[in-house]
């Protein structure tokens, strides 16, 4: 994740914001034209949104949280904007591990089954499923599993080659494990320029768990 230093003015935010900003260099780590993502290194980022378009990422997060499957939520508030305050996670992101693919892949693998096999009791139906429920072919995914909606690198936080947690979780929810299937091997192959550790990560995860015609479909919605 790229960090550029900027300066603010604290009178942008409100004022229960202004403790995170005091006396901290502040940098941008936007990676998304919609959503501003500031980094205060008193160890805080924030996540800034048109009203109301942070609210269900503020309560998949907390969910997260209270699995200790995320970072800490310190606050939400939607005000004339919406402003998602967390900790910084233990650890950087998964690009920082491209220097060992097999390790890698053995690693997200691992993280993915334990994110699959987690209960569903209490979990809303993940955002994902509202474009299939429109695209050809897509009745044929299920609502069965407890899925992050964007398996990617950046969004799989490893501390010395141990998870950590996952972040940027607002498509996360029940759905349809091809999702996250198609996604972390999408950002596998865009990070490592080669589809060659496809079939080892398909493998590790389990061929048995996963139906091709199934995976297809999301890679057509997902084109």
């Amino acid at each position: 994740m790229q960090k550029k230093e900027i300066r603010i003015n604290m009178d942008d935010f409100p004022n229960e914001l202004h403790y995170i900003f005091k006396d901290a260099k502040v940098y941008d780590s936007s990676s998304h034209p919609s959503m501003k993502v500031l980094y205060s290194d008193l160890g805080y980022y924030v996540k800034i949104a048109e009203k109301d378009k942070l609210k269900k990422e503020a309560e998949m997060a907390r969910l997260f949280e209270s699995k200790r499957m995320g970072v800490d939520v310190i606050s939400y508030i939607s005000d004339d904007k919406d402003y998602m305050v967390t900790k910084s996670a233990k650890g950087e992101d998964s690009l920082h591990y491209l220097d060992n693919p097999e390790r890698l892949c053995e690693v997200l693998a691992e993280a993915m089954k334990y994110l699959h096999s987690r209960s569903i009791t209490d979990v809303p139906v993940s955002l994902c499923m509202d474009v299939y429920a429109t695209a050809e072919n897509g009745n044929c995914l299920k609502k069965d599993t407890f899925i992050h909606g964007d398996f990617c690198l950046p969004n799989i936080i490893l501390d010395n080659w141990n998870f950590s947690s996952f972040i940027d979780v607002g498509l996360a929810g029940v759905g349809d494990r091809h999702i996250d299937i198609y996604w972390v091997l999408w950002s596998l192959n865009h990070n490592l320029g080669t589809d060659k550790y496809t079939e080892y990560f398909l493998e590790l995860y389990g061929k048995e768990n996963i139906d091709s015609k199934i995976l297809k479909v999301v890679a057509e919605v997902e084109k």
